[in-house]
This record gives structure tokens, sequence and C-alpha cells, in this order.
């Protein structure tokens, strides 16, 4: 693998003649794999140097991934100056994790808003892709990526690449998991920071502070030069380079800083390269391909936490509203409790996701009884949380049961951050579950020792779908049958996964979602409620689900087996007909959507019923927000001619051009939609009269390049007229007048 470090200072640049050597630009690496696939990790200022290298080397097509470990701004200013984001034709890939109280797009966009620059994302001439990445793996070309949380003041991801035997870590803005005065390497969190990076050929680590400077910034979410050194020891890296240079550290004090952490792992006995990343330095790692992978899980796997509940065990009241702010700004629902007797005998009602534990409770009642609150839960890996201002209250894990623990004072981000990693490594460790096994993660089955056989079938019988059903058929559906209780935003089944299971709903709602072709957006089938059923479609095809189902509020759903359902459904021709009845009312809603939205099927545009009902709510928003909205509308010149001419095929790739023009010439929060045989409309939001000419200019110029390219026999042409409004009307009737009177207009002028 090739690695080329082209900014390597953290916090704010800092060019100038005293940090010429080591280099003033914020983080930005390049990375190549063996079949030559080009990745950037972090997008700092270094990225416009890099940009311009990219443009002067790579030949078309170009297709480039960005891995931006977290948006804050450091990692992320140099993208508005990123060249090759402006070319058409360039693919840019851009992975990071989901941040806080926006997507990964809206952070990216936030930096470009005319108040801060003149270009807007959406401008920008390059596809761009954004994909917003829990913990796990995914490949691209032949680079194997795994990632994994950071310990950070926002949600911030590592990332460890492997190619052609070769692995390189990148682990920057991340800081020691516990206070480094008091021994490090013993938390759980630097135990699996220490695993993530074992047998790497190069780590890349932050190391921003000396021990000294870090004991004034603990909660920065920073690592000093000693902690970067030790970790990477620990996992037997070959090299160290020293990232995510301090601004304040000049070049004479990174020399220093260079030295004390090569003399640390000399007198440890190691063998291990180390050195403070210069900007320009170029490496060629190698390795014997004996760095085995860290992950099975999907990183693409979205693990939603709004809706989740968490038990929160303290009687400190002032730090349970500290707490409760914090979960509430990612949808979090806390559950307070004074003591933990209090957390066994109400707490589990609850059905909580992760607990909050203070440490400072009473010695009788205090993290002694962690054991008892996860055997009352029935499950075993319940994530703990523990708080405490000393390490000796927390050393031993394994009497006190705890998952983690959080040094107080804590940063109440970090601990927000913290919360949040837990509950998707949660969802993780039950994706990866064998049926049957004990799930850490899996919602709780309702433990009523008196709800028997007989009450679960008298439940279902309650249900339409299986009135019919004889008590023995319905004592078959439930003999292995489980409720399940299901928390708001809980994902209940992915699309993907296979028919295992037919969901019965007995209160709540869930929201069904299917992603769509590029994996980067899903798209709404519909919801479910009270009474009905999801999960038969996969049964009866033997096909992996085709959608993915999401709890939108508590759900309580009766889950059978898929074995049960089918040896019932041979056997019940009530249950059969009941079932069939189902399907029909779906397939006939299904059937309504798709008129009423399928696209044209000759262009593949939106067609005028969609226009319609896309303007009522596109016109909303635009008067909410008071931006305005312009439409443009096209009419095909000479149309009728040259279907009379050349033939109807021949109009048909008139229209086919006219349509891929338009896409090529707006952006994608623009709505282009096919109104008649050859009239075609364009609604573009925020935007002014003044940039319709910009707009049809670039129509002009890609119908002409296009009938080129596609050797049309005939000039494509068009007619444009223009509407526009501050405050548009509810419906696109009037609208549609007013850019038909303004083409009209323009034919007078012209004399047509």
């Amino acid at each position: 693998m090739y690695v080329r470090f082209w900014g390597t200072r953290g916090s704010i640049a800092a060019p100038g003649e005293h940090t010429a050597r080591y280099g003033g630009n914020t983080s930005c690496t390049e990375v190549r794999g063996a079949d030559g696939t080009v990745i950037v990790l972090d997008c700092g200022t270094g990225a416009r140097e890099l940009g311009l290298h990219l443009t002067q080397t790579l030949k078309p097509p170009v297709h480039l991934h960005l891995f931006i470990g977290h948006t804050h701004w450091d990692h992320i200013q140099g993208f508005p100056f990123f060249v090759p984001a402006f070319i058409p034709g360039v693919e840019l890939n851009v992975y990071a994790p989901l941040g806080f109280q926006q997507s990964l797009e809206e952070a990216m966009a936030g930096q470009m808003e005319y108040s801060y620059f003149p270009v807007k994302l959406r401008d920008l001439r390059s596809r761009i892709h954004f994909t917003e990445l829990e913990e796990g793996f995914f490949r691209v070309g032949d680079v194997l990526v795994e990632t994994q949380y950071l310990n950070h003041t926002a949600p911030t991801i590592a990332y460890r690449m492997t190619s052609g035997g070769a692995t390189v870590a990148y682990c920057t803005d991340h800081e020691p998991f516990w206070k480094p005065e008091e021994g490090i390497l013993h938390h759980p969190g630097d135990q699996r920071h220490v695993a993530f990076m074992k047998g790497a050929d190069l780590v890349i680590h932050d190391a921003q502070y000396t021990e000294e400077e870090f004991l004034q910034r603990v909660g920065w979410g920073h690592s000093t030069f000693e902690y970067a050194v030790d970790v990477a020891m620990a996992a037997g890296a070959k090299r160290v380079a020293l990232f995510h240079h301090d601004p304040t550290h000049d070049d004479a004090a990174m020399e220093r800083l260079e030295a004390s952490a090569r003399a640390r792992a000399q007198a440890a006995g190691s063998r291990m390269e180390v050195f403070a990343a210069r900007e320009g330095i170029e490496l060629t790692i190698s390795g014997d391909g004996g760095s085995a992978p860290v992950s099975d899980i999907s990183a693409l796997r979205r693990r939603l936490v709004a809706g989740a509940r968490v038990l929160v065990v303290t009687s400190d009241e002032t730090q349970v509203m500290t707490i409760e702010d914090v979960l509430a700004e990612d949808g979090m629902v806390a559950l307070p409790v004074p003591d933990m007797h209090a957390a066994l005998t109400r707490g589990t009602e609850h059905l909580p996701d992760l607990a909050i534990v203070d440490a400072d409770l009473p010695p009788a009642d205090g993290i002694d009884l962690i054991p008892a609150l996860r055997a009352r839960l029935n499950r075993p890996n319940f994530p703990i949380l523990l708080l405490a201002d000393r390490p000796d209250a927390a050393a031993d894990r394994a009497a006190t049961g705890a998952t983690d623990y959080l040094a107080k004072p804590y940063s109440p981000p970090m601990l927000r951050a913290r919360v949040r990693s837990w509950l998707a490594r949660t969802v993780v460790s039950f994706d990866g579950q064998a049926e049957g096994e004990e799930s850490p993660g899996r919602p709780e089955t309702i433990e009523d020792h008196a709800t028997t056989q007989t009450l679960l079938a008298s439940i279902l019988a309650s249900v339409p779908l299986f009135r019919k059903c004889t008590p023995e058929q319905l004592n078959m559906l439930v003999r292995r049958a489980s409720e399940q209780v299901y928390p708001s935003g809980h994902i209940v089944t992915r699309q993907g996964e296979p028919p295992e299971n037919l969901w019965v709903l007995l209160s709540g709602r869930v929201r069904v979602v299917e992603a769509t072709a590029d994996g980067q957006a899903e798209m709404l089938l519909g919801e479910i409620g009270k009474a009905e059923i999801f999960g038969e479609l996969g049964i009866l095809r033997d096909q992996p689900r085709s959608a993915t189902v999401i709890a939108v509020d508590r759900t309580h759903c009766l889950v059978l087996r898929q074995r049960d359902f089918l040896a019932v459904l041979e056997d019940s021709s009530e249950l059969s007909n009941a079932l069939l009845r189902v399907v029909a009312g779906r397939l006939y809603d299904a059937d309504r959507k798709l008129a009423r939205y399928a696209p044209d099927p000759l262009t593949g545009l939106a067609s005028r019923r969609a226009f319609h009902e896309q303007y009522r709510r596109l016109a909303a928003g635009a008067r909410r927000r008071k931006t305005g909205l312009l439409l443009l509308a096209l009419d095909v010149l000479n149309l009728k001619s040259v279907n009379d001419g050349f033939g109807y095929a021949l109009g048909d790739e008139v229209l086919r051009t006219v349509a891929d023009a338009l896409v090529e010439s707006t952006r994608t929060t623009d709505f282009i939609a096919r109104y008649g045989g050859d009239e075609f409309a364009v609604l573009l939001l925020d935007a002014q009269p003044k940039d319709t000419e910009i707009v049809a200019a670039r129509v002009r110029d890609k119908l002409a390049a296009l009938g080129v390219q596609r050797r049309l026999p005939v000039s494509v042409e068009c007619s444009t007229g223009l509407a526009w409004s501050q405050s548009p009307p509810d419906t696109a009737e009037e609208f549609l007048r007013d850019a038909d009177r303004n083409m009209q207009d323009k034919k007078s002028s012209r004399g047509e």
C-alpha cells in the first residue's frame, strides 16, 4: 500500500516558517490500495494540494473514496477547495459516522452555505455519494476497510485498511479511556482499541499532547504521544506515525516530542519504528498478510438509537438532569431510579436497552448488585456504563459486571458518544447471533410465567387473520412463539435477512422501508398497525426479506416461527383464504401507488401526476422557508416534423435526449417531470429568476453535445418559459400558466 501525508496538524491550520518541516495543514492522508484504489483519509486543509495533485495524475474515469473520521471542521474544511469535487464525471464516495443532530450530507453542506462559501454543495459538478457508517467492515475495490468507534466528543470512527497483505490503521481524534496517570490499557475501551490495531504494518495515531498538556485538556478528545506509542506497541504494530500535531507545537517542539517517543519505545525493548508524520512523506507499506480481520459485521448497516431507553441509576438529581439532556439530543429516553434496589424492582419493567450506573451508590446498594440487574433482565451481556471517579472503583470489572466505565467529571458530549457507540455495538452483537443463542441486543422476551401456551393461543385468536383457526392449530402456531416488545426506532427485521419469523402486531405501529438500488437512500413503502402481520411475503416466497421494518411507537408483537406457520397454513383452508385476502389487499394498494407515482416509461422522469403531487410538497416548503420556487417549462420544437419526417423512433430518441440533458444540467435537489407529449417541467429549489439563463444555457449546451454524441440527424431545440414566486400557489396549474405565458411572450418578441 502507498501512503502520503498531505496534512498532519490538528484543531486548526498553523502554517508558517516555524511549522514548515512537519507541516501546518490539518488532517489529510492519501492511501492507495494494491489495485490502485484511491482513499483520502480526512479532508482538512491538506486536501487542497492533494486535490490538485490527483487532477494532474489520475486518468478518467476518476473514482475517489473520502473517509472522514468525524465532521469537526479541521477534518472537513478542505472539502470546499478539493478540486475533483468540481469536475464533471468524477465520482466521490464520502464515508463518515452519523454525527449529532444532522446527516453526513447536511454536515458537509453546512460549511458551504452562502454565509461561509460562494458555492453550495449541491452546485458541485461531480457525482457525490454519502454513506454513514457504524462499526464493522466494508470493501472499496481490493481494500478491506474495518471501522471502530473512537473516544471523542463526537461520534468518531477509526479506519483499518488491508490490501496486498499490508494493513494501515488510521486512529485520530481519540482520547485514552482512562486517566493516563492512573494506568492505561486496563480499560475495556483501551483493550478494544489495541485489538483494532493488532498486527498493523502502520498505525497513524492521534498524538496531539504531552502527558503534562493532557492534564489540562481531559475531555477534549485527543491522545498523548506516550499513549500513542504504548497502544501501538501493545498492538504489535511495525510502525507508528504520530499525527494530529497540536497547532502550538512548532518544528523544534515536534523534534523533541519525536525523540521522546522513540526513546520510550526503545526503553520498552520494542523494535517498532516511531516517527512524527510530516507533510510530503511518502511510504510504501508492505506486510506478510498475517494481520487478521477484526470485524465480521457490515459497517453499512444502520443501527438506530432514537427511541432507545437508558436506565440511569443515581441519587444525584443534578447528574440525572445532565444525562437526560444528553440523551434527549438523540431522541433517547432516560429512565432515572435513585438506587439499585429501585432498578431491580421498577427499572426492569421499562425494558431498558442500556444502563448508566453511578459508582458512588451506597455499598449495600451499589455496583455489587450489577450482576443481579443482569439476572433480573435475563440478559447476561446487557451493556452497563459505570460512572467512577477513581480507577479502583471500576478496576475489578469481573466482580462488578460493568461493560464500560467513564471517569468523573465526564464531558457530556463524550458520554453521549459513548452511549451511542455501545447501543450500536449491542445491535452488532445481536446481528451476529445464531438462532437460539442468548441475544444481548435483542428486545426483551416478556418473562411472565403465568403466560401459558393457552394464553398465547387466546391472544392470537383475537387477531382477525387467525379467528377461524381451530384450538389445535392455534396451539401449533404458538408452541414456539414468543412475545417481543420493541422500543420506538428499533429495527425489527432488515432487508436481506432470512425469512425465519412472522410478526403479529398486538399494539403499536411499524414502518416498512426499502433501500434504493444504489443503497444511498430509503423509500417508504407503508405502515402497519395493530392486528396486522408482516413478514408473510418472505415466508411464502422463501426468499430474503425485501424490506426493512422499524418500530414507530413502542410495539408489542407475537412472533411466530416460519415452520409452524407454514404447517398450519397447509392444514387450514380458512387461514389460507384469509392470508390470500391480506396479500391481495396489499397488492391492490401497491398497484394504486404504482399507477400514481410510476415514472414516464419513455424517459424515466416523473410523470404528470407525480409532478402535481411533488409540487404541493415543494411549494409548501418554499413558502415555509421563504426561499421561493422557480419553474422552468420547456417545449420541444418541431417534434411533429421529426415524427413525420423520420418516424416515431427518432422522435422518442429526441425526447430521451431532452430528458437526459435536463438531468445532467440540473442539481440532484431539483425535480424534473415529463408533463406532456413534448412538454417538460423543472422545479428548482432555492433559485432566483436570474439563475434561469444559467440553467437554460447548460441545457442548450448539453443538448448540442448529446445530439452530436448520439448522431441525431436533427438539431434538438426547446422553447422555455419561466415562473417564479416567493410564495408559490398551492397548486401547479397557476404556476404552469405563468410559465406558459412567459414562453408565449418570448415567442412573440422573436416574431415566431
